[in-house]
Order: structure tokens, then sequence, then C-alpha cells
């Protein structure tokens, strides 16, 4: 085990001092490189800046277009002055091997090195330097880059005349001599190739790049050369402006000359590791037999159901943590047990209640007695609406009462619940009854939530409200809240009253008879303490009871048990 952990750590070192390498040269490839492709495609904007503008200039226009009606010693003169006005752009960059226009109406190549010569009306060199210049402002012609612009610019019609052809040939040395900025590194080069494959520039050493993946813009890979079988790491950018890849490579023998280094470093390291060694093996059931002796002995005694065990013992290392750790699970696991019954003993009273309500003998009877004196005054649209509320209602709250459902199934219930009283009270009590908001539809929470707030605001609210009564039934969103609000103008309650209903919210007794306060304590332990049953209340003037849910359906809790 010991020597696995020793070649594991020369395997890390060696890798550590291999990345560390490979990423130097990478970046700085990468840096040079990307800083030369920039530059060089700086320049070239700028040349052909002042290539458009030298197109524009009044002396060549003006001498191209009046040649023919010039005497000959203004001729001679014009033709001068645009040989001048050439090698001033010529001048502008040491980029720059020679500037040339040719001119098919007058027959003439006008150079800013060669001077003014006489051409034939159909020299190839004209027609090679019209059309490359029509279809791309750089081409290629005999192994040279060219920067070429045409007056008129037309590349949709190939046969329009053209009055003349402004061309650049760029110096293949002073570009040699911009990218040679691996002179650094032995064995390294600098490609500059054509996407199309029609020009390619080479500086330092050739090494064979055919058949390698170059789709895209940039990447870094070991290409081995035929013709030396040494590998190189190849990084490579693309130019979208001048259509080119940039390659700079350099051999991996200059990236594995520090390595040497490392391996010093890895024969230090083995001896220390056989020092530590004989620490170890001393230390190993010293340091370590006692403290796990400890905690397997709390385990065990956990595992008798003793959960209020915990380990009294403080230590300073690693197990003094796994200690810390083990009394943060155990104190979890006592108060998961203790909610978890408390959860369980709120369910079955819920699910006493909600068997009561299904028996609920007084409801049942007024329910019939109502649909009696419907079929006694022929309201037979009366019955319909009112034998539809209350199978609906029936339907629902046969349900098993341990699953929870969508807000909006709970809200419907409640809903029916309420028509079924507004129809048997109506000449008491009228029901306002909002649409809850298509946002809240989906949150899950405990069946039997929201009907109990309305059945005892009739039972105990509007109970002996004999006109004007009105229950309403409304919702309102505060940041991460939502609000269930059940209002009524009944009697209210005095502040006494309210404060004896409020304090009953907060017992912790584990048998809790007010079904408001069930309906608190099952929402507290389902979403937390912060949500619940709100009420306020005042005597006379009725009873708000809000019930607060979390507005959105991930910041739900568990599932309800």
């Amino acid at each position: 085990m010991v020597l696995v952990l020793v070649y594991l750590l020369y395997f890390g070192i060696y890798m550590a001092g291999y990345n560390m390498l490979t990423d130097e040269i990478s970046q700085s490839l990468y840096s040079k490189t990307s800083y030369l492709t920039n530059t060089l495609e700086e320049e070239i904007r700028r040349i052909q800046k002042l290539q458009f503008e030298c197109i524009n200039d009044d002396i060549i226009f003006y001498t191209i277009s009046a040649f023919p009606i010039l005497t000959k010693s203004e001729q001679v003169k014009k033709l001068l002055e645009m040989q001048n006005r050439l090698k001033i752009l010529h001048e502008s960059s040491t980029y720059i091997d020679e500037v040339f226009v040719c001119i098919p109406g007058m027959n003439r190549k006008i150079s800013s090195v060669g001077g003014v010569e006489l051409v034939g009306e159909k020299n190839q060199e004209f027609q090679n330097m019209q059309e490359k210049s029509l279809l791309s402002p750089i081409f290629y012609d005999q192994g040279s880059m060219y920067l070429g612009a045409t007056y008129p610019n037309n590349i949709v019609n190939m046969d329009t005349a053209q009055m003349f052809t402004l061309v650049i040939r760029l110096s293949e040395k002073e570009l040699k001599k911009e990218l040679n900025f691996l002179g650094e590194y032995p064995d390294s080069g600098i490609k500059l190739v054509d996407c199309g494959g029609k020009y390619e520039l080479n500086v330092g050493r050739d090494i064979n790049l055919e058949g390698i993946n170059s789709t895209k813009e940039q990447w870094l890979q070991q290409v081995t050369d035929e013709k030396d079988h040494q590998k190189y790491t190849v990084f490579k950018i693309n130019s979208a402006f001048l259509n080119m890849d940039l390659f700079a490579y350099v051999s991996n023998q200059t990236v594995y000359r520090n390595l040497q280094i490392y391996r010093n470093i890895f024969f230090i390291c083995l001896l220390m590791v056989m020092l530590m060694m004989a620490v170890y093996i001393y230390s190993l059931h010293v340091v370590i037999s006692h403290p796990i002796k400890i905690l397997v002995k709390t385990i065990e005694r956990m595992e008798t159901g003793n959960l209020g065990v915990r380990i009294e013992e403080k230590r300073e290392d690693e197990f003094g943590y796994v200690y810390i750790a083990f009394n943060r699970m155990a104190e979890s696991l006592q108060n998961q047990m203790e909610i978890n019954y408390k959860q369980k003993l709120l369910t079955q009273q819920a699910e006493l209640r909600h068997l009561q309500s299904q028996i609920n003998p007084h409801f049942l009877y007024n329910s019939f007695f109502t649909l009696y004196r419907m079929a006694k005054d022929e309201d037979c649209e009366g019955i319909v609406e009112f034998s539809s509320y209350l199978s609906e209602y029936y339907r629902y709250i046969t349900k098993s009462a341990r699953s929870d459902t969508e807000l909006k199934t709970e809200v419907e219930h409640a809903r029916r619940y309420a028509q079924i009283q507004a129809m048997r009270f109506k000449r008491r009590l009228t029901v306002e009854f909002e649409e809850l908001p298509e946002e809240f539809e989906k949150i899950t929470v405990p069946r039997l939530i929201v009907h109990p707030l309305l059945e005892n605001a009739f039972e105990h609210g509007l109970n002996n409200v004999e006109k004007g009564g009105v229950l309403r039934v409304w919702y309102e969103r505060k940041e991460e809240k939502l609000y269930i609000h059940v209002q009524d103008n009944g009697v209210g309650m005095t502040a006494a009253e309210l404060e004896t209903l409020k304090e009953s919210f907060r017992q912790t007794e584990e048998t809790i008879e007010n079904g408001i306060c069930n309906i608190d304590r099952r929402l507290k332990i389902k979403f937390g303490e912060e949500y619940g049953i709100e009420i306020s209340a005042e005597e006379g003037r009725g009873t708000v009871c809000s019930l607060v849910l979390p507005a959105d359906s991930d910041e739900q809790g568990g599932e309800y048990v």
C-alpha cells in the first residue's frame, strides 16, 4: 500500500511538472501568436484603408480620366505625380514590397518601383490582377500575397470595364521577419497558410501539418513530424479577416528539458516518505485505535435505541471533527424522530376529525332538509345545483386524509362547501369567493386546511347573524408568502378571547383539541415555523382567519406524512 502511494506521488509530481511546462509553453504560444495575428490584421486593415484613400485620390482619378486630352508634357507630369503618390503609399508600411496601378484604357502599368511601363491590350497580368481583385481584396499569385482594389468595383458583372486596378504586393521578407518570434525555442517554427491552400509562408523549422484537424478556430494538439519523428506541440489561431490559419509549433524536447528537476524532487520525497512511514507505523495504534474504539462503542449504544447518547470527549485533531459531526447527527436523528412522532399524532387527529366530518349527521340532515324544501317549492334547477355541490363535497371528503393535494383541488372543495352553505342560508348571508390565481394552483398542501376555516366562520362567526352576513375568501401575496384570507362580518371576538386562541397556537402538548390549532401545527411542521394560521378579530365587527403558505412550489417542505 505504501509503495502504491509512493508511485502515485511520483506520478503526480511528474504530471504536475509536465502540465506546468506544457501550460507555460501553450500560454506563451497563444499570447504571442494571438498578438501577432492581431498585429498583422490591424496592419493590413490600415494598408487597405490607405489603398482605398489612394483610389479616390484626385491625382490618380484626374490623370486617368483626362489622359487622352492632355498634351505630352502634361501626360508625363501627371504620370510622375501618380508615381509619387504610389511611392507615398509604398513607404507607409514595411509590409509593402510594391504598389502599382494597372490601367487597361491607357495600356500602362505604373509602379512605385519600376515607374511607367507600356503593356499590350491583352496582357495576361492585367487580366489576372483585375479578375482576382474583383473576387477578393486579398489574393495570391505566383507565391506572393496581394491586396487588390478596382475602380469601379462591380463583382456582379465580371464583363464590366474597369477604369483601373490598384494592387499592393506584400513583402515576403518583412512578413517572415515579423513572424520570427519563436527564435528563442530550438526546433520551432511558424506557418502561415491560406485556408484555400493557395499560399503558404514558413518561418523556422518546417514540419508537415497535413491531415490534422484544422476546422476549429483555435486548438492545441501534439503532432509527430514524419521527417525527424519528433513530437511537436502545435497551436493554431484562425484569422477570419485574412482567411488564414497561423500555426506555431515547438519541439517537445524543449518542454521536457526541465523534468530532471522533478526527478531530483522525487528522490528527496522518497526519502521523506520512508522516514514518515516509520513515524506512521509507530503512531497508528496510539493516535487512531483509541478514538475509534470510543466511536464504535457509542454507535453500539445507539443501535440499542438510545438516541440521547453523545460523545463527551474533546479532541483537537481530526477525530474531534468526527465526534462533533456524530453528535450533530445523533441530535438530528433524535429531533427527526420527535417531529415524525408529532406528525403521526397530528395526522391521526386530522383523520379522526375527517371521519367525524364524513358522518356529521347535523350537516347531512340540514342538507337533506334543504333539498326537501327545494323539492316542495318545485325548484328543479336549485335541486340539481345543490345535489351536484353535495355529491362533489362528499366525494372529496371520503378520500384518504393521509395524502396531500394541490391547492387548486383543496380550494375547489372549500368553494363547494361555501356554495352549499350559501344556498342554505341565502336569506341570511352572501358568500364572496375569489378565484385562485393560476400561479398558486400547483402548490402541494395537506388536505382539509381551507374547509375547516369556512366551517368555523359559519358556526361561530355568522351563526347568530340573521341578516346581511358576508363571508369573503380572497388571496394576497406578500414577498414569498401566499395568504388565503377567510373574513366574516359576524360577532368577532374580544381581545381576551383572541389572545387565548393565539396562546393555544403556541401550545406544544401532544394533544391539541382545537381543529384550527391542529391545522396550524400541521402547516408549521410541513413548511416551517413562519407558516401556519394568523387570526385578527374585533368584537362586533367580524374575524379574519388567514392561512399562510409558501407562494412558490419549489419552497415547499418535504412530503407530509
